[in-house]
C-alpha cells in the first residue's frame, strides 16, 4: 500500500512539473504587451515629423520662403530708412553713424590714444586735409594742419544696402550734385555748420541706381587755411 503511493505521488510531482515548465516557455516566447505602445510612438513620429517641434503645419513663418526677394526688400527698405533718418539727425551734430567723433571738436590725436594709430594718414590736396583709415572701426577721418577733424566718412557695412533714389527720395533735390573720377557725389545741407555728402559709383546703362559707397559729414570752416589765404571747400 505504501509502496503504491509513493509511486503514484513520484508521478504527479512528474505531472506538475512538465505542466510548469510549458507553460513558462509559452510565456516566454510571447511579447508583452508593455512592448507595443513603443513601437506605436516611433511610427507616429517617423510619419508626422512635426510633433517633436510643435504645430508648425500651418505656420508660414517656419517653412522656407519661395521668394525670399519680396519680404527682404520690405525690410531692408524699413532698415534702410531708419539708417537715413539717423545720418540726418547725426549729421545735424557734426557726427556720423557708429561713432562717438564728431567733425569740429574731435581732435585726431585724442581719437588715436582711443582707436590705435591710424592703418594709415594720406595727404589729399583736393580735400584740403590729411586722411587717416581706421579700417577696423570702417572710418576715415580728415583733419587740418591742427589735426582738428574736418571730415569725418563712414564706410559701415549697413549702407550697402542704399541706393542713390532712396536717398534723393528721402532727402529730396541734392544742393550738390557732381561726376568725378567714376563718381557721382551729392551733398545736401546739415544744420547751419555741417554738409552732408553721399558718394557712389556713376550710374550706368545697366546700373542707372547704384548702391552707397560711403558718406561724410564735413564741416567747411575746418578746411579753411587763412595763412595761405585759401577759402577752403565747400563741399
Amino acid at each position: 500500500m505504501l509502496k503504491y503511493f509513493k509511486k503514484k505521488t513520484i508521478i504527479c510531482t512528474i505531472f506538475t512539473l512538465s505542466f510548469v515548465f510549458l507553460v513558462g516557455c509559452s510565456n516566454f516566447s510571447k511579447p508583452t504587451n508593455e512592448d507595443k505602445p513603443s513601437t506605436e510612438s516611433e511610427d507616429n513620429v517617423s510619419q508626422n515629423p512635426t510633433n517633436e517641434s510643435g504645430n508648425t503645419g500651418g505656420d508660414s513663418s517656419s517653412k522656407p520662403n519661395t521668394t525670399p526677394q519680396t519680404p527682404s526688400n520690405s525690410t531692408s527698405q524699413g532698415d534702410n530708412k531708419t539708417i537715413l533718418d539717423n545720418i540726418k539727425k547725426l549729421a545735424i551734430e557734426g557726427k556720423i553713424i557708429n561713432s562717438e567723433f564728431g567733425v569740429k571738436n574731435s581732435n585726431l590725436s585724442d581719437i588715436e590714444k582711443k582707436l590705435g594709430t591710424a592703418d594709415k594718414t594720406d595727404w589729399v590736396a583736393s580735400a584740403k586735409g590729411n586722411y587717416s583709415t581706421f579700417s577696423k572701426h570702417n572710418l576715415v577721418l580728415g583733419s587740418n594742419k591742427g589735426a582738428q577733424i574736418f571730415e569725418a566718412r563712414s564706410f559701415d557695412p549697413s549702407l550697402k544696402n542704399i541706393t542713390l533714389s532712396e536717398i534723393k527720395s528721402a532727402y529730396g533735390t541734392p544742393a550738390h550734385d557732381v561726376m568725378s573720377n567714376g563718381e557721382e557725389i551729392i551733398g545736401y545741407t546739415a544744420g547751419n555748420e555741417y554738409k552732408l555728402l553721399f558718394v557712389f559709383s556713376s550710374p550706368t546703362k545697366s546700373n542707372n541706381d547704384p548702391n552707397l559707397d560711403h558718406y561724410s559729414v564735413l564741416y567747411p570752416k575746418g578746411t579753411v587755411n587763412s595763412m595761405a589765404n585759401d577759402p577752403g571747400r565747400e563741399w
